[in-house]
């Protein structure tokens, strides 16, 4: 059987559990290693305008940061919208934008596989069913199929108007937006696997 790509995420109260101990350990001023790979998403839903704060892990992609999901949440970002990221012990404003194009989002998907190696599911809240090692193709089937998707996050300067990035992130800056108010659909999730609570 080729190779099969699907999503693989905590499921209950495992999920709930893993995004309440991720949401207070990446709050704090010092979170640790861990906040190289992790981050909380602040952003309001479009429909229901709730806050929320979303575990989710990023990537440095292409020179950008992204994260990459399946979530429902995700429908938010179409477009492009500002919330903020908290990210190595430092809550900054960003705009959040979900890549639209599948090509790029298999691409996207397809290297960080090969990046991460072993690690890749856990990573990117992922499973590969049958033998052999997914390609291209498997991923693009699993963006059109399962809804993976890559969300890009660009660094706004902030309110005093100093830069929102730093030296050592590769997230490129822009000038700021404002949000629209439009989808969203809630879900609890994991950590690592890219999803999302309520705040």
């Amino acid at each position: 059987m080729s190779p099969v790509v699907v999503r693989d995420l905590p499921e209950g109260e495992e999920r709930a559990a893993a995004d309440a101990r991720m949401r207070e350990l990446l709050s704090a001023p010092a979170p640790g290693q861990v906040a190289e790979r992790l981050a909380l998403l602040h952003f309001t839903g479009r429909r229901s305008g709730r806050p929320y704060t979303v575990p989710a892990g990023v990537h440095a992609l292409g020179g950008a940061l992204v994260v990459a999901t399946g979530s429902g949440w995700r429908h938010n970002f179409a477009g492009g919208s500002a919330g903020e990221l908290t990210w190595r012990g430092q809550r900054r404003p960003v705009r959040f934008t979900l890549v639209d194009d599948v090509e790029r989002t298999a691409h996207g998907y397809l290297e960080l596989y090969r990046r991460y190696g072993e690690a890749a599911p856990r990573r990117l809240g992922i499973a590969v069913r049958g033998e052999g090692a997914p390609g291209l193709g498997a991923f693009r089937a699993a963006v059109i199929r399962q809804g993976l998707s890559l969300v890009e996050v660009t660094h706004l300067p902030a309110a005093d108007g100093t830069p929102g990035g730093d030296a050592a992130s590769p997230v490129p800056t822009s000038s700021p937006v404002s949000t629209s108010p439009d989808p969203t659909s809630p879900a609890p999730t994991s950590d690592a696997a890219n999803e999302r609570t309520s705040r």
